[in-house]
């Protein structure tokens, strides 16, 4: 079934991160399922505080530029290190059972497969997860094909395949230890590590 769906999943993903480009700079903001892994306060519950959801412009190792040009040859790690940078955005969550990648999620790779595709040197590992409802053997596949949705939007939106290496822990690595549906929701994700 996931199969027969990929075509029409790469070309949604290709017309989000077309549109995401055309974007002209306001910032949106409002609730989003997407943790920022900053350390600060509220983020823990998918709040986006930072204002940059759909917002693109040149990434590089220097940091952001806004948009006016792209160098990917600076040293440092400025945008992966800086709390406002849209790439401080490492974790997308995902529904019960589920490997769509929803809006929040789309906007947070945007800005990772724009850096990834002009800084051709870095690599990046996706480590899927799940909650700890279904069998290991399901949730380790399960989290697999999570880390190859999030693979997948990125290769599509321009990323080296050889850029990209998928892991799955399915439940062996929760972030919350209750058994209640907000603990769940914090588990069902896939972790972007550079």
């Amino acid at each position: 079934m996931i199969l027969q769906k990929m075509p029409v999943l790469l070309l949604i993903a290709a017309l989000s991160f077309l549109s995401a480009c055309t974007t002209t700079g306001d910032a949106q903001t409002g609730d989003a399922s997407v943790e920022d892994r900053t350390g600060e306060a509220g983020n823990a519950t998918g709040e986006n505080t930072q204002g940059y959801e759909g917002q693109t412009g040149g990434y590089s190792e220097s940091g952001m530029d806004n948009g006016t040009s792209v160098s990917g040859t600076q040293g440092g790690n400025g945008s992966l290190s800086d709390p406002n940078s849209p790439l401080s955005v490492r974790t997308i969550y995902f529904d019960y059972d589920s490997t769509t990648i929803n809006a929040e999620g789309q906007s947070a790779l945007n800005a990772h497969a724009e850096y990834l595709s002009l800084n051709p040197n870095k690599n990046m590992i996706i480590e899927g997860h799940t909650d700890e409802r279904g069998t290991r053997e399901y949730n380790l596949s399960l989290g697999e094909r999570r880390g190859r949705a999030v693979a997948d939007f990125l290769i599509a939106s321009g990323v080296s395949a050889q850029q990209i290496e998928v892991r799955s822990y399915g439940e062996e690595n929760p972030i919350a230890l209750e058994h209640n549906e907000s603990a769940w929701q914090l588990n069902r994700r896939a972790e972007l590590l550079y």
